[in-house]
């Protein structure tokens, strides 16, 4: 059972003033931001200030001018933790900083889900050899371990091994010089091909995919490559572009802002930090191939994602592949684990999430161009196979961009 501890009550207060302090974090903060803004604006009795304008400061906290703090990165994050703690504010943290000991509440992603993910994407596209590059050990940072760990012991558990790189670097800075790129290179080139490799943060995957054209190795056919944050401006620019799993900013700052609240009402929270998952990862080139030494499988599953727009039949890849339905079922769940049908079915789901993520199609809309013959059938898949309902999906995890 989960600890919990009560927070210090506000009481008699008609409106509430909130102090954010957090710094530049990305798509991942930025989204985060933004679910905190329209929560606040829904409830009416916040007043946010920001610290990055100077309209807040940790000697304000410490005097106790404020209700309530949200945090995440923040340069002077030990003198605002130790006036967090001299007042007893509530507060929550979003930063995820290894330093944090204190809060009464903490909102992270959950970093071991993201390698559980990247593991699963490589496994599902046959790979047998796996890579990780990460921060060197002296850094010391709980989120790329525990992205390292989730993705070495989901590898170990089918009896597979994982290469990692860290590196000597002292500094981030370092990370970047020459001396540490020429050991990087060579460890690309010495390991075995075709390899799967997760880079703890898409810049690191850049790093990979430029030393890799440079040493003639070809992503993904020889490296395939996945980064952590969707930086879109890092993914798209690359060549090819990189598949990376994004982090979920709107859930952590909604969670976030609903647990100040109730922190301020006096209620008890647990302990514990909350997980927040990541979104589903998004595909690109750099992972964009299948390693399975049988060809007819490999078709297979081209036909499948290419065609996953529309319904899709068994007999219809049967027609594109001259071989016998029973050979080709069996090859395909000894490679992949999973039936024809099952993977017919995930390819369908897989693009509805995305649509329901970056567009605004309707429910429908979304199942037809899906590949889903009627919207009852989506509904039903769709929460079986995500816990919930295709609308709840979209309300939890796309943040409305409405006009004030």
């Amino acid at each position: 059972m989960r600890k919990t501890v009560k927070s210090k009550r506000i009481r008699g207060k008609s409106s509430r003033r909130i102090a954010l302090f957090l710094e530049e974090m990305g798509p991942y903060g930025e989204r985060a931001m933004q679910a905190i803004a329209q929560f606040a604006r829904g409830r009416g009795t916040w007043r946010v200030d920001m610290a990055n304008f100077g309209e807040v400061t940790a000697d304000e906290i410490a005097a106790g001018k404020v209700d309530g703090v949200i945090f995440g990165r923040w340069g002077a994050l030990p003198e605002l933790l130790k006036a967090i703690n001299h007042s007893g504010v509530p507060a929550v943290d979003i930063s995820g900083a290894d330093e944090v000991q204190t809060p009464p509440a903490r909102v992270m992603p959950d970093d071991r889900g993201v390698g559980i993910m990247a593991a699963e994407h490589f496994l599902a596209r046959g790979f047998e050899h796996f890579a990780y590059y990460g921060l060197p050990e002296e850094f010391n940072h709980r989120w790329e371990k525990a992205r390292r760990d989730g993705f070495r012991d989901t590898l170990a558990s089918r009896g597979l091994s994982t290469d990692c790189f860290s590196g000597s670097a002292r500094g981030w800075n370092e990370l970047h010089d020459g001396v540490h790129l020429m050991a990087l290179s060579r460890w690309l080139i010495k390991l075995p091909k075709p390899c799967a490799v997760l880079a703890c943060i898409d810049a690191f995957a850049y790093e990979i995919l430029r030393l890799a054209r440079e040493s003639g190795m070809a992503v993904p056919e020889d490296i395939a490559v996945c980064g952590v944050d969707n930086r879109l401006w890092i993914c798209m620019l690359a060549n090819p572009t990189i598949t990376s799993i994004p982090l979920d900013g709107v859930q952590a700052g909604a969670r976030s802002a609903q647990l100040l609240d109730k922190l301020m009402a006096g209620r008890a929270v647990p302990q514990e930090p909350i997980l927040i998952a990541p979104l589903p990862i998004e595909q690109r080139e750099s992972t964009n191939v299948y390693a399975f030494h049988d060809a007819d499988v490999v078709e297979a599953l081209h036909y499948i994602r290419d065609h996953c727009n529309r319904p899709i039949t068994v007999a219809d890849i049967l027609r594109t592949i001259p071989v016998s339905r029973r050979s080709l079922e069996m090859r395909f769940k000894s490679l992949t684990g999973q039936t024809l049908q099952a993977e017919i079915w995930r390819a369908h789901l897989d693009r509805a999430k995305r649509l329901l993520l970056e567009t605004d199609q309707s429910i429908y809309d979304v199942a037809e161009n899906s590949g889903f013959r009627t919207s009852a059938t989506f509904n039903v898949m769709f929460r079986r196979a995500v816990g919930k309902t295709p609308t709840e999906f979209r309300r939890q995890v796309k943040l409305p961009m409405r006009q004030p």
